[in-house]
């Protein structure tokens, strides 16, 4: 098999994770067919500087790999001047807002049949690039979605991704270009077919096949089966997040207290009607009654308030509340659907965070 050339872009450690993956690959040249698209040139100056080499550090000191890359800080080029097309592009940033910035710079080398994959996007991200990068163009690529768990991939170094476990999994979806008579059967048909035939997918694919100490599993999933995990994780950070904000690092236990119990219910019942209301389409994925089951993410979310909570605390902002709670307050505002208890919930979170880091800048001041 040969190669085929991958664009990466975006600050996400998670871009590192997947270039060293596919660059390990048995039958990538020396210099693999990859290039790392930086921020400007004095972040390619000084990757220069680093051999242009990107380094993977596993646990505990098992392992530390690193390759080196072909990088640009701006779009392809031919010698005469005419930007070049790119055929496979990975993007990885850590805000909705960085995604779309990043992808503007590069949209005259993307075209219908690029293939783009975005890691780790917020749910609705796909619908604000579509028309904030591509709709004014008239054309929309190849979408697949990556989900990564990121929490187990840190930075800490500017060309270091390190990994606190062995194993990650990379679950990865085309995106349909329109939900309008959309078929689970077709939908777990052609995710089947793509494995096998997109040239991106085929480099994963590779990933899985080659004993060459990976730690990604790849799996690929209908857009239906990843689009219900990730509205799963959606509600439950978007109850986890305010009751943090709210409550502080203690610990919440849905069993010992009633009242939060009953907040818990009123939010994820908010949260399914939306998505049941907005999202006619889901109802016909068979998994769909399971997974949006309220009692099954009561559950869900009672595990994950149990969980460590001090990282999500000291990293937690109103961005973040209102990347999440914000996505279903405005996805009922724009159908008109009534939402009052999320919207209560989130104020009053966003408040409590607004006042707390004011009062951590007084005490700096003092």
């Amino acid at each position: 098999m040969s190669a085929s050339r991958v664009y990466a872009l975006g600050s996400s450690p998670s871009v590192y994770l997947m270039c060293h993956e596919i660059a390990s690959l048995s039958f990538q040249p020396r210099v693999p067919e990859l290039v790392l698209l930086l921020q400007d040139q004095k972040k390619l100056n000084r990757f220069l500087d680093n051999e242009s080499r990107l380094v993977i550090e596993k646990p505990k000191g098992g392992y530390k790999g690193s390759h080196q890359y072909m990088a640009s800080c701006s779009p392809p080029k031919f010698a005469s001047g005419e930007v070049a097309k790119v055929d496979n592009l990975i993007v990885g940033e850590k805000k909705p807002r960085s995604f779309a910035q990043a992808l503007k710079k590069y949209s005259e080398s993307i075209h219908t049949d690029t293939n783009v994959l975005l890691l780790n996007p917020t749910v609705g991200l796909v619908d604000v690039l579509r028309k904030k990068v591509w709709q004014e163009r008239g054309m929309c690529p190849n979408l697949f979605i990556g989900m990564t768990n990121e929490r187990h991939i840190s930075r800490p170094s500017e060309f270091t991704a390190q990994l606190s476990s062995y194993k990650n999994s990379l679950q990865i979806c085309a995106v349909p270009k329109t939900h309008n008579n959309y078929s689970y059967e077709q939908d777990v048909q052609n995710a089947k077919e793509m494995a096998n035939t997109n040239n991106l997918l085929r480099l994963f694919k590779s990933v899985n096949e080659e004993e060459s100490g990976s730690v990604l599993g790849v799996m690929n999933r209908s857009y239906g089966d990843l689009l219900l995990y990730r509205y799963e994780e959606l509600i439950i950070q978007s109850c986890v997040l305010p009751i943090t904000a709210l409550y502080g690092l203690r610990f919440h236990d849905l069993k010992a207290s009633h009242d939060l119990l009953k907040m818990v219910r009123a939010l994820i019942a908010e949260f399914t009607h939306t998505i049941k209301t907005t999202d006619k389409f889901v109802s016909q994925i068979p998994p769909a009654e399971g997974a949006l089951n309220n009692d099954r993410l009561v559950a869900s979310v009672s595990r994950a308030l149990n969980r460590d909570r001090r990282r999500i605390l000291n990293e937690m902002n109103v961005h973040d509340i209102n990347q999440f709670n914000g996505f279903f307050a405005l996805k009922a505002r724009k159908h008109n659907i009534k939402c009052l208890f999320n919207d209560t919930v989130m104020t009053c979170a966003k408040a409590k965070l607004s006042l707390t880091r004011q009062a951590k800048l007084d005490y700096r001041s003092l």
